[in-house]
Formats: C-alpha cells, structure tokens, sequence
C-alpha cells in the first residue's frame, strides 16, 4: 500500500511539507480480518480507567466507543459514586468500581489485582485535577509489566507520564490548549507550525501524539499524518472521549501484528471524522457525541474482513 505525501511548496524547510493525508487506506490497513472461530475476547478487551465526582459521560463514552469500534470487551474502572450511573446507561460494559473518589494507590492496587488480561488501556477520560500516584501504578504494571499499549487523555497527561513512558509506543490525545499546557509552548497557528510542535515532542518523547483540531496532526517523531474529516458541528463535548475509545479498540486488535500506534491513530482520527460528518448530515449543528458513536458502525462496517 503507497501513500502519496502531499507538498507543501510554501514552506520546503518546515515538517508539514511532507506529511500523509488520512484516507480509507489507513483504515483499512489498521481494521483486522475477524476469524469465523474466533470467541469472545479474541477480537480485542480494552481496559478504560477515568471518571472523577463531576465527569462521568467522558468514560462511558470512551468506552462504548471501544465496543462500537469492535472491541470484544470493555473493561471500564469508574470512582463507586458514579460506577451505578453508568451501569444504569448500558449493559454491554464490565464496570469496576473504585473504592476512592480519586485514583488513589489503593484504588489502583485493587484495580490490578482484579483485572483480567487485556490488550489495550485508555488512562484519563474524565479524570479531573488529581495526584497521578494511582494512575502511575496502572501504567507500570499494564505498560512495563504486562507491556500493554497505552493511550493518556485529559489530566492523565503529563511530562512525567510521557517520561515513565518513553518509547513503548505510547498514544496521547491533548487538543492545542493541553499540548500548550503540557509541553509549556504554544503549538502555532498554521499547519506546519503545528506540525512541526508534534513531530518534535512526538520524537523528544518517544511517543505518538494526536493534537486534535480540525486539522488534526498525528506524529511518531517519524511520520506525520494530517486528518481533515469531520465538520463544523464536532464541538460538542466528548468527541475527544468517543477518539479515545476507537484508539483504545484499534489498538487491542492490532496485538501480534507490526502496525504502530501513529497508524492506529490515523485511522482512528479519520474514522470518527466520518462518524461526525455523517451526524451532522442528519442533525445538523445539533448533534452530542452520542450521536457520533452511532454512526460508527455505518463508517467501519465497509472494512470489515471475515478471514
């Protein structure tokens, strides 16, 4: 499969003057033949830790949007305040309740000791301001131990997290804000500055960064992707949430295969641009992030491969 990189002819000197435009291709790269025999959990489990006494909708959305994207599984580890709230939403996820209000060490350690083996983990949806002891606990016996793929969203975001992390093909998700607020510089305005801001903290860290905008840029500190789906009725809350989800997916159904998270991101980023595109073409301007995860099936269904 070749990708043709678009040029940039204003600018030869910056990144963004070679990067790859997502398309169908990369979906259909990333999205896995399913066996006739396979069972239950065979087609990926993702585990998704978040939540917070205010923030609820943002890891159930993660999470359902894990299961649309076909993941097998969901695990979802919510504070107990909010675990009925969500168990009330849906009964197609597994939901652990932590005993804290916070992801304390304790909640973690229980957490881990209860959780069965997955193949992919989303840290952060609705997180809220914290001590991150409890989620660095997770990540060092999920990623380090378990070596399971990681994707950081919203305060789970951090120098330090990126650090403990470095080159185990982490995935995180910040919009400009939160990348200015975590790498302390502002991103840019134009494309190739913000290109450029990514594929340089992608490649200092090691990791694979998503900086949603409407031009959303996926780097590895290697490749750039450019991702222009989506539309003008994607600024409702829980869009970054529903990425995150289909991320997680994409990823537990990569295990065995060479794909690398900035493929898995790019497809992931083009195929909820989709979802929204087609949201908007019922609803209008007046679509929630619901709305989007119901389109997903219609988006990815084209892809799908019985082997």
């Amino acid at each position: 499969m070749i990708f043709v990189p678009i040029k940039n002819r204003r600018s030869k000197a910056t990144v963004a003057s070679d990067y790859i435009e997502t398309s169908e291709e990369i979906v259909n790269k990333v999205i896995q033949p399913r066996h006739i025999g396979s069972h239950k959990g065979d087609n990926g489990v993702v585990a998704v830790v978040g939540g917070s006494r205010v923030f609820h909708g943002a890891p159930f959305f993660t999470s359902i949007s894990a299961a649309r994207a076909g993941a097998d599984m969901v695990y979802l580890a919510v504070p107990k305040l909010i675990a009925a709230s969500i168990r009330a939403l849906t009964p197609d996820l597994i939901v652990f309740p932590l005993a804290d209000a916070k992801l304390t060490r304790g909640a973690a350690d229980a957490f881990l000791k209860w959780l069965p083996e997955i193949d992919s983990l989303v840290l952060g949806p609705g997180l809220g301001r914290q001590n991150l002891e409890g989620a660095r606990k997770i990540i060092s016996q999920v990623a380090l131990e378990r070596k399971v793929r990681v994707s950081l969203d919203a305060e789970a975001q951090s120098v330090e997290m990126y650090s403990f992390l470095k080159g185990k093909d982490c995935i995180t998700t910040p919009h400009p804000g939160e990348f200015k607020r975590v790498f302390k510089i502002d991103p840019g305005d134009s494309l190739e500055e913000k290109a450029r801001s990514v594929k340089s903290k992608a490649e200092e860290f090691g990791i694979t960064i998503l900086m949603k905008a409407h031009e959303s840029i996926i780097s590895d500190g290697e490749r750039v992707f450019v991702n222009r789906t989506g539309g003008a009725a994607m600024t409702c809350g829980g869009i970054g949430d529903t990425i995150s989800g289909v991320i997680g997916a994409f990823s537990a159904q990569a295990v065995g295969t060479s794909l690398r998270a900035v493929e898995i991101v790019a497809a992931a980023s083009y195929a909820v641009g989709r979802a929204g595109e087609k949201a908007e073409s019922i609803k209008g301007f007046h679509i929630v992030a619901t709305d989007i995860i119901e389109q997903l099936p219609s988006v990815l269904k084209p892809f799908d491969k019985q082997a």
